[in-house]
């Protein structure tokens, strides 16, 4: 069986052969559980690489390392960090240099450094934990790796990041030093900082950047992370060049696409330095973390370029607002703090004063036929983001006046950005493609750095898919009119027009305006999305966001919303611009700049009553919000507008399927255009909603044959009491018919198809699904924690059916047996008996015996034996069909079984730990016929304080402490002439024992004193 140790000897194995790392056995490695860092590793290292610093200059800086502030786990890595990058500072007094830096890794160097590998490392801290394998680096525990195993089904690549999270609250220490974690099940593998989520664990595709990307989920992710990252040099350049904290609170890791790509940027652009000037594209798409990249890459051109002037050029506001921000978090990581250009004088007073070094953002729109020179130094990077047609314009384009034909030259705002900044070299990013309407990028920028699409970013998790629901049909708007729309859009889209032009041509719009803003067709759009929003908003955290033509329709959707639906009036917001031109009445809801900062914060909080933005062009690009998960859309927008916007809804979060795209204008043929640009794979990633309501269909239909005998048709109108019946007898039928994991399998891929398409279902096929969820529910809820909360389950149900919207069952209140000790009390156990659903019955009883052998076998290992053994075999006769009130009746006998077990220590005066070793003790056949019962207890009593007085962490696994124990036991045994001559194994059964209970940490003692836990 491939096993986590399995695994584990893989992952050393690989680390030792292929790495080249020094493999050490925690069990056989003698050190103090208490301390994490290798002070003999870490000492030697601070002395070779700092040789011309006094030894009292080392000893000080590796007290600083051991003794590191725990008041906060990410303080304390944060300070770390800073420790590894600009090593530290220790302050001399006396002397010239009022302190000298102790460098305690050697990044330019790589291999001037230690890599040891120790699996099984045992921590003490809070109590024993062993993470699975260690790295360490100069006697620093850089990372963690926890393994699963491969072939268990219900140990998961989740089960890993649990423990983690765990390990990083039990032992904490550890990781104040972690760079990152590494989870693997066998299958997957991913990686995450401390403060990384489940949803932000990566995957790592690539072995460098050469390589293919891998993609096939097989053992060989594990591999291709291993050799990806823990390779020694990369190790070395993630940790100190694409590691840093947001903010002070996250901490960001480069992903292998953005760690990859931004290296081949960086060389790119200090190649460009001297040559052409154009440094390339990068195009990775929207919702790959674009503004990290741009961080990570700036970071790297400040270190190879000797702290050049970095100009990040961006085309609205919003997002340079956005990404301003991003950068400011990021501060200390590049060791400089960005400036704002609010306008042309700040801009240019910010680079005439300036011989070097800086970050400074500005948008493209202060690039006029007036600005004239800035600088025209050749140590300048501009940045330029969604590197499309703003950008574009260096060549004149030709406007001819029909009534003068005069012809007229117009440039575009690219043309003014060079020449202001003549000498700078630029590098252009996009999340769309580079290359549409022969207007050429490339001519611009240079050629194509590095491609990230989006199938890449869906199949890696870094997004989710997006799905298309069209309701055109349902609103009535005139296809003539699209076309018009689209013609008058195309205008104001025309390459090269002033801001002056551009407004000009809108006017011509009004006209559209007047058909688009339509009362009553405003009142079926806003109708339509209130029942829709209706059906969606208790999936996720009820986050939309709805796109209006212009101002006015959208303040007039505001006020329609309001009307209609008064409950709703807390949850939605205006977010526009506020103008002088508008009427006080709309002035007052738009509000001004705090505002809208206000509700930028609130729409982002996930727990906010702000449920419903209606926007016109605000937070169309670089707003992130992960819980947002629909997005209806009721104005034109093409190409890379289009593109932009609708990745809104594309953002990772918990257990999002996709995002939702809700038409309400005709988008279909430009979606379809605009995806005609992208990467072959990309062209079909937005699916229509349709396939989803399929692949739903097909479930219900197999669902419906499972239940051929089965007639819930009164489920819909049915009374609260009557509908849980219902639910009751439907999963006392799948139980009945053996078909529990069958059925399970079926309605997870429901519940994820109907999570896309809920709104294009029939009422009637909701409240099937609902029926079939609740029935999985109820059977999840037994089988994990014995006997449902039924009151709680009738609110949930009674919910679930009212709006035929899906609650997961993990939601359903329940009563743990774990936490009830009297679950197998005579009286529970009558209830059982009593219940009509046999099979139901039977589901409890087998949940809370099972608990009760895992109970035994954490600490009574004779006992577990037992009835572990008995239920076994019972349960195996019940699988040949054996009469189900029979297998009921025996494991009741069980139960009762069980119950007098646990009585039997307790009127014995043992506790649970000497009741145990005393069934050790006395389990061999023949000993009672040696032994009195007040002898073997007081033998039992005498095991445990002998166990609790000279035990030490893993004696049972280190074989020197396990020798000693063993002798200690048998000295003991001995003085009570045990075991008896004729039972000579009767000793193993309890040192067994004795390893169990140390196994699961049920001592808390000191040498000095017996407490039995």
């Amino acid at each position: 069986m491939f096993t986590e140790e399995s695994l584990e000897a893989v992952v050393l194995e690989l680390l030792q052969d292929e790495l080249d790392y020094t493999i050490l056995n925690g069990y056989d490695f003698v050190r103090d559980y208490h301390t994490v860092i290798l002070e003999d590793d870490l000492r030697e290292s601070l002395f070779a690489l700092n040789p011309n610093l006094p030894e009292e200059i080392i000893e000080a800086a590796l007290r600083k390392l051991v003794y590191m502030d725990d008041a906060s786990l990410v303080v304390a890595n944060q300070q770390f960090q800073k420790y590894l990058i600009e090593g530290i500072s220790i302050e001399v007094y006396g002397e010239d240099v009022p302190s000298r830096v102790v460098k305690i890794m050697d990044f330019d160097n790589p291999y001037n450094n230690t890599f040891k590998a120790i699996n099984q490392f045992t921590v003490i801290h809070k109590a024993e934990k062993r993470p699975d394998v260690v790295i360490f680096v100069n006697g620093l525990p850089l990372v963690v790796i926890e393994l699963k195993s491969a072939v268990r089904e219900d140990a998961t690549i989740h089960d890993g990041y649990l423990q983690i999270k765990t390990y990083q609250d039990i032992i904490k220490p550890l990781f104040q030093y972690n760079a990152f974690s590494i989870i693997s099940d066998g299958v997957n593998a991913r990686f995450g900082s401390i403060t990384a989520e489940y949803d932000r664990y990566m995957q790592w595709k690539q072995v460098d950047r050469n390589s293919p990307i891998i993609d096939e989920p097989h053992i060989a992710q594990i591999n291709t992370l291993l050799k990806g990252m823990l390779h020694k040099e990369r190790l070395l350049d993630i940790v100190s060049n694409f590691t840093f904290f947001a903010g002070g609170k996250a901490k960001i890791i480069a992903g292998y696409h953005q760690y990859f790509g931004m290296n081949k940027a960086i060389d790119s652009v200090v190649r460009a330095v001297d040559e052409d000037k154009r440094g390339g594209v990068v195009w990775h798409t929207q919702g790959s973390g674009k503004s990290f990249s741009m961080v990570f890459l700036s970071a790297g051109l400040i270190r190879r370029l000797n702290h050049p002037t970095i100009v990040v050029v961006t085309d609205r506001v919003d997002l340079d607002d956005q990404i301003f921000g991003t950068f400011s978090d990021a501060k200390e990581y590049l060791r400089v703090t960005p400036s704002h250009a609010d306008s042309k004088e700040d801009l240019s007073e910010l680079l005439e004063n300036r011989s070097a070094g800086g970050i400074i953002f500005t948008t493209i729109q202060k690039f006029t036929e007036s600005t004239g020179l800035f600088s025209n130094r050749h140590d300048i990077i501009v940045i330029a983001d969604e590197a499309h047609r703003s950008q574009y314009g260096i060549d004149p384009d030709v406007k001819i006046d029909k009534k003068t034909l005069e012809a007229e030259l117009i440039y575009g705002y690219a043309k003014y950005l060079r020449d202001a900044l003549p000498n700078a070299t630029f590098i252009g990013f996009t999340g769309t493609p580079i290359d549409s309407n022969d207007k050429s990028t490339i001519g611009v920028f240079g050629e194509l750095i590095d491609v990230y699409d989006m199938t890449q970013a869906k199949l890696d998790g870094a997004t989710v898919d997006l799905h298309y629901e069209n309701r055109l049909a349902k609103v009535h708007l005139d296809e003539g009119i699209l076309d018009q729309i689209d013609a008058e859009v195309a205008k104001i889209e025309a390459q090269g027009l002033t801001p002056e032009k551009i407004e000009r041509l809108k006017k011509d719009l009004v006209t559209m305006e007047a058909v688009i803003g339509d009362e009553d067709r405003l009142n079926l759009v806003v109708d339509d999305i209130l029942a829709h929003y209706e059906i969606r908003k208790n999936i996720l955290k009820g986050k939309a966001m709805i796109v209006a033509y212009s101002r006015k329709i959208a303040y007039r959707m505001y006020q329609l919303i309001k009307e209609k639906s008064p409950h709703l009036a807390d949850h939605i917001g205006l977010v526009m611009t506020d103008s002088n031109k508008d009427e006080q009445e709309l002035r007052d809801v738009v509000g001004n700049r705090s505002h809208r900062k206000e509700l930028f914060n609130s729409f982002k909080d996930e727990e906010s009553k702000f449920k419903i933005a209606i926007v016109v062009d605000m937070w169309l690009t670089g707003f992130d919000v992960p819980c947002l998960d629909t997005m209806y859309i009721d104005k034109i927008m093409k190409e890379h507008n289009l593109m932009q916007a609708i990745a809104r809804v594309n953002r990772v979060y918990k257990n999002k399927q996709a995002g939702l795209i809700v038409d309400y204008i005709g988008l279909s043929k430009y979606l379809k255009e605009a995806l005609h640009t992208y990467t072959s794979r990309d062209k079909n990633s937005i699916p229509e909603i349709e396939k989803a309501k399929e692949i739903l269909m097909t479930e219900v239909e197999i669902l419906e044959g499972m239940f051929h005998r089965f007639d819930f048709s009164a489920y819909m109108n049915a009374t609260p009491k009557d509908r849980f019946e219902l639910i009751q007898d439907g999963v006392e039928h799948v139980l009945k018919d053996r078909a529990k994991e069958t059925f399970l399998k079926h309605v997870a891929r429901l519940q994820s198809a109907y999570n896309i398409c809920a709104t294009a279902l029939d009422f009637t096929v909701r409240v099937q699904v609902s029926f079939f969820v609740a029935v999985k529910s109820f059977i999840i809820k037994v089988e994990r924690d014995g006997m449902p909360n039924v009151e709680e389950f009738k609110r949930k149900i009674t919910a679930m059916i009212e709006q035929a919207i899906i609650k997961d069952g993990d939601e359903v209140v329940s009563i743990s047996a774990k936490k009830e000790k009297s679950l197998l009390s005579v009286e529970n156990l009558q209830k059982i008996m009593a219940m009509k659903r046999k099979n139901i019955a039977a589901t409890i009883l087998k949940k809370l015996i099972d608990d009760k052998i895992k109970w035994f076998e954490q600490t009574n290992i004779v006992r577990a034996g037992f009835f572990s053994e008995k239920l076994k075999n019972i349960v195996e006769r019940y699988n040949q069909a054996e009469d189900i009130n029979v297998l009921i009746t025996e494991m009741i006998d069980i139960a009762k079984e069980i119950e007098s077990a646990i009585n039997e220590g307790i009127d014995m005066q043992l506790s649970p730990e000497e009741q145990a070793f005393y069934d050790a003790l006395a389990k061999p056949e023949l000993v009672k016929m040696h032994y009195q019962s007040d002898i073997l207890r007081e033998m039992a009593k005498k095991l445990l304080q002998l166990i609790a007085e000279n035990k030490t962490p893993d004696w049972y696994k280190r074989n020197d402490a396990r020798a000693n124990m063993r002798s200690l036991i048998k000295r003991l045994l001995k003085l009570y002439k045990y075991p008896p001559d004729e039972i000579p194994d009767a000793t193993e059964l309890v040192i067994k024992q004795a390893e169990l209970q140390m196994k699961y940490n049920l001592y808390t003692t000191q040498p000095d004193e017996v407490i039995i836990r």
